[in-house]
């Protein structure tokens, strides 16, 4: 376990050193599923690695003229009052509970590194620094940060650019600092009522370091985007595993096995498109994956298209709930069956023959319904709206006319 924790607490500090940020993000699951320590004092252990890292870091950085301090002194003060108080305010909550809003940090800091940054306008004029804005926010960040031991680099880097001006490197640089001084702060609110484990929390901190001063030598070779992209993914799938380690049993069984009435998976499968759009910039549309599947199947020069692990997770998404569910996978389909029979040939022929018609009109349209009726409605494009308008009436019409034809 020892060579483990090694290895990925070198990683954590090489994050941290690359990306300004990171860190916290890694080390909070290292020692609460890797290290086994308890969900208190891993966030506890985690403001103090992180902390002690980024003050190295920030020394890297200032060597390299990257810190400003007044622009660091002024959010990182602020933020310093939140990450005590949040530190001091986590007794009151279960391990379990901190362990979920850290999830929740970690799906909003994976979905900013997965939103393109625009880039900056050189002929703009620079705007002034708001004091207050940064103030607001550093004292935010700081509770978030002492409550759940989430560093907030996600969110410090972006404020420093927009609020006080700064460039993107010195951005990064400055962070570290922040990082580091409402990190203290932070752990000095949970050193009152947590217990730490500071043989662990050194050896941790030594590869931390170690990891930092290679990321921060590697930061003029990598590109920072697509690392950020690929973190941001990682953080991602980390919360989700996350959730399902500590969601109670009620909540798991309502989000996977309960069948939800038809409003909540509109509004869910609703607010995933628009987040996915708004994350990425990218509409996501079914049909158009399924055009990527089949070109990639018989043309071996096409696109390798980001929409085929969605077109994956849709069929391992159903085969999840299935199993969740205690059921099975298995033919039988209800009203289908009873239609047309037991004959998997059939069944075969007509799902083909359906595809057929589904995938023709969905290119005719240019777009299915979930690309028109979701995103382009989102985006109020004339031609979805009239598009969603005729989904809407051809599906009615043929569900009375089947209805009728069935006799139900």
């Amino acid at each position: 376990m020892i060579l483990l924790l090694s290895i990925l607490s070198a990683l954590m500090g090489l994050t941290l050193g690359l990306l300004g940020g990171g860190g916290s993000i890694l080390t909070v699951p290292l020692l609460h599923y890797v290290a086994h320590v308890e969900a208190r004092e891993a966030i506890a252990t985690s403001l103090l690695i992180v902390a002690i890292t980024s003050l190295v870091v920030t020394v890297q950085h200032a060597r390299a003229g990257h810190v400003r301090w007044k622009a660091g002194a002024v959010f990182g003060g602020v933020a310093m009052i939140g990450a005590y108080l949040g530190g001091l305010a986590s007794a009151f909550f279960s391990g379990t509970s901190l362990l979920l809003l850290f999830a929740g940090i970690m799906v909003a800091a994976g979905v900013a590194m997965l939103r393109r940054r625009p880039s900056p306008d050189q002929t703009a004029a620079p705007r002034p620094p708001s004091l207050v804005k940064a103030a607001a926010e550093g004292l935010i960040v700081g509770a978030v940060t002492g409550l759940v031991g989430a560093g907030g680099g996600f969110l410090v880097v972006p404020a420093l650019v927009l609020l006080m001006g700064l460039d993107m490197r010195s951005a990064v640089g400055t962070s570290t600092l922040i990082i580091a001084m409402k990190s203290f702060a932070g752990f000095a609110g949970h050193a009152s009522h947590v217990q730490l484990d500071y043989e662990l929390a050194a050896l941790i901190t030594a590869f931390a370091v170690a990891g930092s001063f290679v990321g921060a030598a590697l930061v003029k070779r990598i590109d920072p985007a697509k690392l950020r992209k690929g973190f941001g993914v990682f953080v991602l799938i980390m919360a989700a595993f996350i959730f399902f380690q500590e969601a109670p049993a009620w909540l798991l069984d309502a989000l996977f096995v309960t069948r939800w009435p038809f409003w909540a998976g509109g509004l869910a499968i609703g607010g995933f498109v628009l987040l996915f759009l708004l994350s990425t910039g990218k509409p996501l549309g079914v049909s158009t994956g399924f055009q990527d599947a089949c070109e990639a199947l018989t043309d071996a020069s096409a696109r390798r298209s980001w929409r085929l692990p969605f077109i994956g997770g849709l069929i391992g998404g159903g085969l999840v709930a299935a199993l969740l569910g205690g059921l099975s996978p298995t033919w039988a389909m209800g009203a289908f069956d009873a239609t047309f029979g037991d004959s998997i040939a059939l069944k075969a022929a007509v799902f083909t023959g359906g595809g057929v018609l589904v995938g023709f009109g969905a290119r005719l349209a240019g777009g299915c319904t979930s690309g028109h009726g979701i995103v382009g409605m989102a985006q109020l494009a004339p031609s979805s709206i009239i598009a969603t308008i005729s989904f809407m009436i051809a599906g009615f019409a043929t569900t009375h006319i089947l209805l009728n034809a069935l006799g139900a």
